[in-house]
């Protein structure tokens, strides 16, 4: 545009009221776009020096095209006089004439006077020229036609001439065309290495013409969308990625290709800036035992947390750079996920420039009397080091014991009953599960509460009573379930005496000579057998009084003794699955019957029972019977022969419809001998009485009815505990009765048949619980799954699947990938070390010796040479070396690991 007039004038340009400016454009040559760090919530501006286009925040990631109205020409006021800059002719057609208006309005604050010239070619002409005039305020409108002949583009000016001189107005007519607009460059806000930040631009056609654009764009930026079209007078926002992968400034071009052939092109200068972030990890409110010394690793410890229980820390990241610092933690990946005793719930996150972030890393064991050790790895996004937290705590389960673990109720009149009080005490801060695995109202022993809760550092009375129903010994030793811990065992003894019959009294003194009998194989025989062997020297006594096969060596160490024996050991093995530590004298055959659905009206068939004695005295058997119990055996009492069988019957009378029944029934069969004190030559000879169970079950529903919903909650671990080859694994896992009707649970036929449960059924009473131990044997290194099935109230449909996975432990330690040591090169008689890093992948702590072959002995040493590493734990060896005679050695050496000790529950 060309301007005359004296050189102190001025000219003003404003926009004609549309969002963009500069010629039609949605940026200027400098954009301030709104721009974000990815993860971040705070809202960026990228500055600009005149124009802005701001993305909405509600766009979000989507590609959004609006429509922009047409530029009506800028305006500007020349001497008082507001006319526009050019008027343009679009969209025209040959042989048509097309009139514009041009609009001169007064704004000054008197009166114009003007003449103008008309238009030099023949294609634009107005009105005959007349002098203007123009009062203040008033505009006028001159027409101007434009008569086109030809296709191409016309230009020409139509000049106006004042007082103060001389401005024109350009006229143009123009073709269709492609053309596209961006802003020329485009700030992107300062990003940390491996993070991503983003900002948008607005990507205008102020042509006539759809277009197809295409994105050019060099990496580390990426540009979306990266195609598209945009109609005329359409616009998009562009949206800008930046993920660096080095701390640098990037200064490129993206280019937008678009056109007949993507021949036409705009560009635009993508600025942005890189920096390393940095994380410093601190550990909040430290123990004495935590380590957070810079330069040495970090140790988080969590002390001893009791089984079950919960224990949360927490550890800080501060950021001091001047971007945002992303972070991820990961926990060992080559544990298995169901093993891990810690956790943390933040798996990734962002600190922001010069703030901090709490990280809470809990631990939550399963597993009792193990030092759990695992690792995190903190690590920054980009080219940032990693912080690896070494994470310790221990797994502490309940303390339960017992005041005494023999009740000797002495001797007692038939039909009276004689009551003890016991008392039981959790030493531990947990709370503890108990149950004594004995039927109460069926046994001639109670012990009341049967089962219950120990909060921690608490103690409770229980109360056992004796109630015998026949003059004979009476003797049986009762487990004491413990959920997470192993069983207590707690024995019950006395003696009934009558009018006529007197049995001899049972002290404890008589179960110690028992078990040590037991070990030396003398309790296949009878009190008046054994004393027939005394008197004629074929058996004496050693120095506990207990009896023994006499021997040149008259040390007692070569007599037998009764072995220490595990709790779990002897729980499982105890007779009633064929498997026994020590021969049963007496057996009975099957110990668990179900009858299933007898609703009546007649009786189920008895359920034949054989007893079986195996020694070579004669003994009688005694059945407890309550009067209303639904189940008995016939007949209640009798005598069986050495070495014979006797046949027995089991009967089930339901005496109400529609119910649940479970009982474990008692027999107890002694020798017959010792039904008189008068038969006892020898104390030591006296033997207890051994109890035998059968657990029985049944229900009286009709087929049509439906079974109670059972309401319970069962507590199962996923893994059995690390044990190592050839050792059996144990858990125990805790069933709560959480409705108002009776429980009854029965182990489903389809279950592994390489666990063990037990009890496989029972009955569990309204809002109490039932404890099971259960065991395995792992084979194999590689995890293995058991499936059992708990049905409950008799009804298929109330099945419970259980799964749980155990393997043996390897028994290995985990180099470092290379498996190779380097030592730099050192003077000869001089020492070079180098360290390197084994771990312990197993779950069982490992006792570990390095060993050296002979001839490198004396120029290589490992330290520590021999230790203890815990499972999941990594240690830093160090082997220092002499520098051999030889130019350069390659030297071996060897680490042997071994268990460190054996598991328990």
């Amino acid at each position: 545009m060309l301007l005359q007039a004296a050189p102190s004038s001025l000219t003003q340009t404003r926009d004609s009221g549309d969002c963009t400016m500069n010629s039609g454009s949605c940026l200027s040559a400098s954009t301030a776009a709104m721009a974000t760090v990815m993860g971040s919530s705070v809202a960026l501006s990228v500055c600009s020096s005149s124009n802005t286009s701001a993305r909405p925040a509600s766009l979000m990631d989507t590609r959004v095209c609006f429509s922009k109205k047409r530029d009506k020409g800028k305006k500007r006021v020349i001497w008082g006089i507001e006319v526009a800059e050019v008027l343009q002719w679009r969209g025209w057609t040959l042989g048509k004439e097309i009139t514009k208006n041009l609009a001169l309005k007064n704004v000054s604050l008197k009166t114009q006077k003007m003449v103008y010239r008309p238009p030099k070619t023949k294609f634009f002409f107005t009105i005959i020229p007349l002098p203007i005039l123009l009062s203040p305020g008033i505009t006028f409108t001159l027409p101007i036609i434009f008569r086109p002949l030809e296709e191409k583009e016309y230009v020409d000016q139509l000049w106006f001439e004042k007082e103060e001189g001389m401005f024109c107005v350009d006229l143009r007519a123009t073709l269709p065309r492609h053309s596209l607009i961006c802003p020329p460059s485009l700030q992107l806000p300062m990003c940390a290495v491996g993070d991503t930040a983003e900002a948008w631009f607005c990507l205008e056609n102020v042509g006539d013409l759809p277009t197809f654009f295409t994105w050019e764009f060099p990496s580390p930026f990426h540009i979306l969308p990266t195609t598209g079209l945009l109609e005329p007078g359409q616009a998009s926002y562009i949206k800008v990625t930046f993920h660096p992968l080095l701390a640098i400034l990037y200064e490129v071009q993206a280019t937008c290709w678009y056109g007949e052939g993507s021949k036409q092109k705009s560009s635009i200068q993508l600025q942005a800036l890189a920096k390393c972030a940095q994380l410093l990890v601190s550990i909040k409110q430290k123990r004495p035992e935590d380590q957070d010394a810079e330069g040495t690793q970090k140790v988080l410890h969590f002390g001893t947390v009791a089984v079950g229980c919960t224990v949360e820390r927490q550890i800080k990241l501060y950021n001091p750079s001047a971007v945002s610092a992303p972070f991820r933690i990961e926990v060992a990946p080559d544990m298995l996920a169901k093993d891990h005793a810690f956790s943390c719930p933040t798996t990734n996150g962002i600190v922001p420039p010069g703030g901090k972030k709490l990280v809470s890393v809990s631990f939550h064991p399963e597993t009792l009397d193990v030092r759990t050790i695992d690792y995190l790895s903190i690590m920054p996004s980009g080219c940032a080091s990693q912080t690896l937290l070494k994470v310790v705590g221990f797994c502490r389960g309940p303390d339960v014991s017992l005041q005494h673990y023999c009740v000797n109720f002495s001797w007692v009149n038939l039909g009276q009953f004689s009551e003890q009080p016991l008392w039981i005490e959790n030493k531990s801060d947990c709370t503890a599960y108990f149950q004594f695995a004995i039927d109460c109202q069926e046994s001639v022993f109670g012990i009341r509460p049967a089962f219950g809760t120990l909060l921690g550092k608490a103690r409770m009375t229980l109360h056992c009573a004796f109630r015998p129903t026949h003059p004979i010994i009476y003797s049986r030793r009762v487990a004491c379930l413990i959920h997470h811990q192993d069983p207590l065992f707690l024995d019950l003894i006395g003696t009934c005496h009558s009018d006529s019959t007197k049995p001899a009294i049972l002290r404890p003194q008589h179960l110690a000579w028992y078990r040590t009998h037991l070990a030396r194989g003398l309790t296949f025989y009878p009190p008046d057998i054994l004393s027939t062997l005394l008197r004629e020297k074929k058996l004496e006594q050693d120095k506990n009084g207990a009896l023994r096969i006499p021997t040149e060596d008259l040390a007692d160490a070569s007599s037998p003794k009764y072995p220490l024996i595990s709790p779990m050991t002897e729980y499982f093995f105890d007779g009633t699955n064929d498997i026994a530590i020590f021969p049963p004298p007496v057996s009975i055959e099957p110990t668990e019957v179900d009858f299933g659905a007898c609703p009546g009206p007649e009786n189920p068939s008895p359920v034949p029972l054989c007893l079986m004695n195996h020694t070579k005295g004669k003994i009688t058997v005694v059945w407890t019977h309550r009067s209303d119990c639904p189940f008995w055996v016939t007949p209640d009492t009798c005598s069986v022969p050495p070495l014979k069988s006797t046949a027995m019957r089991l009967h089930f009378h339901p005496p109400d419809p529609n119910c649940l029944y479970a009982v474990e029934l008692e027999a107890f069969a002694v020798y017959k001998v010792l039904q008189s004190y008068n038969n006892i030559e020898e104390d030591c000879t006296v033997c207890p009485s051994w109890c035998l169970t059968v657990r029985a079950r049944g229900h009286s529903y009709r087929a049509a009815l439906e079974h109670p919903v059972p309401q319970y909650s069962l507590h199962a671990p996923k893994l059995f505990p690390a044990v190592s080859a050839g050792e059996p694994s144990y858990r125990s896992l805790l069933l709560i009765n959480k409705g108002s009707m009776m429980l009854t649970f029965n182990l489903a036929p389809q279950s592994s048949s390489d666990i063990s449960l037990r009890p496989s059924s029972g009955l569990v009473a309204p809002r109490a619980h039932q404890i099971f131990l259960i065991s395995t044997y792992p084979k194999g290194n590689c995890w293995k799954q058991h499936l059992f099935y708990l049905q409950f109230n008799f009804c298929p449909q109330y099945l419970k699947e259980v799964s749980m996975q155990s393997r043996e432990e390897p028994l290995q330690l985990k180099l470092d990938p290379s498996k190779s040591v380097f030592f730099k090169p050192t003077w000869v008689g001089c020492s070079s070390t180098s360290l390197f890093t084994f771990r312990n992948p197993s779950r069982l702590p490992l006792e570990f010796e390095w060993r050296i072959s002979q001839p490198y002995g004396k120029i290589l040493a490992v330290e520590p040479a021999r230790g203890l590493i815990q499972p999941s734990e990594s240690l830093v060896s160090a082997p220092p070396c002499c520098r051999h005679p030889h130019p350069s050695p390659v030297l071996s050496f060897a680490c042997f690991p071994h268990p460190a000790h054996s598991q328990g529950l």
